[in-house]
């Protein structure tokens, strides 16, 4: 009989940013010391996690990932006020950052987009998302997404389908099979009732099918054992003393093997968990034969924040507990086992569902349409108690005739910041444990628990009372330094001017190093300031030096694109057939042809136009007229660069708030810069000298893959500054123009609107994201709606809205409807 002992509860209040640490002492610390010290780790070491919900699962060479990111903090996922500065990378099949944009968080969110030119090739591309404040914790807490890119040449669809073809030695490395057995806990103890989970995985990451037969040193059979989802498993039994265990294991192919289990010891701890009763868990530790009995401490914790702990009394070799779930967050909670000289001694992750996601109602108006009919949407958030829930949401509509989904195989907000951000390696099928729940499906989560293990936190990093290495970002930074003779000039004034937008101005003055900073500055990106250095004495021989190293700096990047030779080829397949088809109708109105079909782009004709380092999505030199840096070179220009080059650019009118074109569809025309769209009077004000080539987009022909902003045509800048290295120029002595990384502006998502006598009728519409609006929020009442137009594509559209609500609560809701 075990007898339960008396035990203590000690609830940590919420810890709060900016207080000091203390130094962890590891002999003769009380429980209140210790509960202490973890407080002030985790108001230290405060986590952010980011999740990216994007448009749809799957792309082609041509199309554009729409996204919206979520940065949370802490284990209540309310979004955070920590960072002001987002990374989004992308990253090419060679494992190479091949673009990286950075993005505003306002209120804890922020939105982007990234376009698939036709300079890249198909196959399997990464989104990789963080914060400066996130490099503490390592790359492996970024978030990371996996997008198959397909090309869109019919003949080559099964080519690059995103499966590359595996040499023999290849596919013999994958059908390999690592298993490995880890007791509960992280010991086996001989005469304790044991729990043994394993994990079976091939070379290529995914779970394999496994059953097998424990027996003694003497073969006799002990227990046997098989495995379920994704390769994963557990069998319990009793490990006596002086014996040694081994399983002979058979796969899926028919062969065979045996291997050694973990040593048992005689001293040390069982650390058993049940997580099988609704609303509460069951806990319970029990010592090894030759272990003295001393006071133990039972300690809950989620990223480094107590929730629940427990003394034991020293007089008992077993210890057992019954705690409420609903002491715990929703999420992984890590429970330890701590000697009383603050020694982990046993762990063990519990995934915890207290059901508090926030409820999203989606309401049509109508339960079935029509091609090109109009969609209107209510939503209905509320929270756990049915009350109205203020929150943020971005919603997409995709055809699934065109895009169809493996629901297991999602990444969700549920699974990313509930799951997939706090377990080391990859999560096979993570939307499994979530899409539809039932009680076979929590014991498939509780064995990914028992065999993936937790990545944030070690005991031992609470000793550590140094303050992090990165610093959360709230804004962009300018800074620089002063110098004469190659020193730094202390107490210099230091002037930084900008036109965007109106008159800008700040000053400053530089401290002993002569090193100056503008800090928690906004702007966009292809922003031109003006810094101006003043000294006392000698301004001739001053040199000012800016600070270009603008971004984190992640040029090491470890092998994370996976090889994902189990990826829907067919899906993958079906949806770059349709690619083809939208893509060859867009191109029989002249609109976003290039970017698919190679072969019919006429690069030889153009290549004396062709602008380097053009950010053109249409491709460099691929305009209705193009002027070149030769072109540049000629112009002398006393005032506005309009004036000078209005003879030059045909069928367009200047004018001093805006340039039309004659055969656009109305409505100024974008100016876009170095690959972001700014306001005109940045082009306005702009010199020959500054200029490497302009791009003029008239129409629909070249405008149409910038969207509706692009409606009346496109004006396509790339600056000189864009080639150079260090980003600025220096003009005088102390005075240097400089265009750093600003932050990138999202592109609207275009949905044509069929109530609008101007939209093209006669064009096949064979959209596959049919809708996507990154800016949802619910009101007071916790309501809000939208509307769109259907396509052309007929059969069941998909509407995916995700978020979360102002305490912390995560939501999302699938609907689905008719188009006939």
């Amino acid at each position: 009989m075990l007898k339960l002992v008396s035990f203590c509860l000690i609830f940590m209040p919420l810890a709060c940013l900016g207080l000091q640490n203390r130094q962890y002492v590891t002999s003769d610390t009380s429980k209140k010391k210790l509960l202490a010290r973890l407080t002030d780790y985790n108001a230290t070491h405060a986590i952010e996690k980011a999740y990216l919900q994007f448009d749809k699962p799957y792309y082609a060479i041509g199309d554009t990932i729409y996204f919206k990111a979520y940065i949370t903090i802490g284990a209540e996922n309310k979004l955070s006020a920590l960072s002001g500065v987002l990374y989004a990378d992308l990253i090419d099949p060679q494992n190479k950052i091949i673009r990286t944009l950075k993005l505003q968080i306002v209120a804890g969110t922020a939105i982007g987009d990234i376009t698939l030119t036709d300079s890249l090739k198909a196959g399997n591309y990464c989104i990789r998302a963080y914060t400066n404040w996130m490099r503490n914790v390592g790359q492996e807490f970024f978030f990371k997404k996996i997008l198959p890119v397909a090309g869109t040449n019919t003949k080559r669809i099964i080519e690059t389908a995103g499966l590359p073809k595996k040499n023999k030695s290849q596919q013999k490395e994958i059908n390999k099979t690592d298993l490995q057995f880890l007791p509960e806990g992280g010991g086996l103890i001989t005469g304790n009732y044991s729990k043994m989970a394993f994990k079976a995985t091939g070379g290529d990451g995914l779970g394999k099918d496994v059953k097998g037969v424990v027996t003694d040193e003497n073969g006799e059979n002990i227990v046997e054992f098989e495995s379920g989802h994704a390769g994963m498993g557990n069998f319990t039994f009793v490990p006596k003393e002086g014996k040694t265990y081994k399983a002979t294991v058979t796969y899926s192919d028919g062969s065979s093997t045996t291997i050694p289990l973990p040593k048992a010891r005689n001293e040390g701890y069982t650390l058993s968990v049940n997580t099988t009763n609704h609303d509460t868990i069951r806990i319970r530790t029990a010592a090894g034969a030759n272990s003295s009995t001393q006071k133990l401490r039972l300690v809950a914790q989620a990223h480094g924040k107590v929730y629940y702990a427990v003394e034991n009394n020293a007089d008992n070799k077993y210890f057992s507990v019954a705690i409420p779930k609903s002491k715990f967050p929703t999420g992984i909670v890590q429970f330890t086992l701590l000697s009383p000289i603050g020694e982990p001694l046993n762990e063990r992750l519990v995934f915890i569902e207290n059901h508090n996601e926030t409820a999203i109602n989606l309401k049509t108006d109508k339960q079935t349409y029509f091609s090109r009919q109009k969609v209107n949407i209510q939503i209905n958030a509320k929270n756990k108690d049915q009350k109205p829930a203020i929150g943020s949401y971005s919603v997409s509509v995709t055809d699934e005739g065109s895009v169809p989904i493996d629901t297991s195989a999602e990444t969700t907000i549920l699974t990313s910041l509930l799951l997939a951000s706090d377990l080391k390696g990859n999560i096979e099928q993570p939307n499994y444990y979530f899409n539809h729940p039932t009680e076979t499906t929590k014991i498939d989560l509780d064995n990914l628990l028992l065999t993936q293990g937790y990545r944030h936190f070690t005991w031992k990093q609470i000793a550590d009372t140094t303050q992090p290495e990165y610093q959360p970002e709230t804004g962009i930074t300018i800074a620089g330094t002063v110098m004469r003779n190659n020193k730094g000039v202390p107490g210099a004034q230091v002037k930084l001017f900008s036109k965007a937008g109106g008159m800008f101005m700040m000053d400053t003055v530089t401290n002993a190093s002569g090193k100056f900073f503008f800090k928690d500055l906004v702007f966009a990106d292809s922003t031109k300031f003006l810094i101006q250095s003043r000294v006392k004495k000698g301004q001739d021989d001053i040199v000012l030096k800016l600070d270009t190293n603008y971004m984190p700096g992640l040029t090491s990047i470890a092998k994370i694109i996976p090889d994902t030779t189990k990826l829907n080829a067919a899906a993958l397949a079906n949806y770059t057939s349709k690619a083809q088809l939208f893509y060859n109708e867009q191109k029989k109105y002249g609109i976003n042809q290039h970017p698919i079909i190679l072969d019919e782009v006429k690069i030889d004709a153009k290549k004396e136009l062709l602008v380097p380092h053009s950010q053109n999505l249409n491709g460099s030199g691929n305009a209705d007229q193009v002027l070149t840096a030769s072109d540049m070179d000629k112009l002398i220009c006393a005032g506005p660069i309009i004036y000078c080059i209005q003879g030059l650019i045909h069928e367009v009118k200047f004018g001093k708030s805006g340039a039309s074109s004659l055969r656009g569809m109305g409505g100024a025309m974008a100016i876009i810069i170095d690959g972001n769209f700014v306001e005109y009077d940045d082009f306005y004000h702009m010199q020959p000298s500054d200029i490497e080539g302009i791009e003029v987009a008239l129409g629909p022909h070249y405008g149409a893959i910038y969207g509706s902003r692009a409606a009346g045509g496109a004006i396509i800048i790339t600056t000189r500054m864009a080639k150079k290295q260090n980003q600025y120029y220096r003009y005088a002595p102390g005075v240097v123009t400089y265009m750093p990384k600003g932050f990138y502006k999202a592109r609207e998502f275009y949905s044509p609107q069929y109530d609008n006598p101007h939209t093209n009728q006669k064009m096949a519409d064979l959209r596959s994201t049919i809708y996507w609006n990154p800016n949802i929020i619910t009101d007071k009442d916790g309501k809000a709606s939208f509307s769109y137009f259907n396509a052309d594509g007929k059969g069941t559209y998909r509407v995916v809205i995700e978020g979360i609500d102002a305490d912390g609560n995560l939501g999302r809701q699938v609907l689905r409807y008719k188009v006939e």
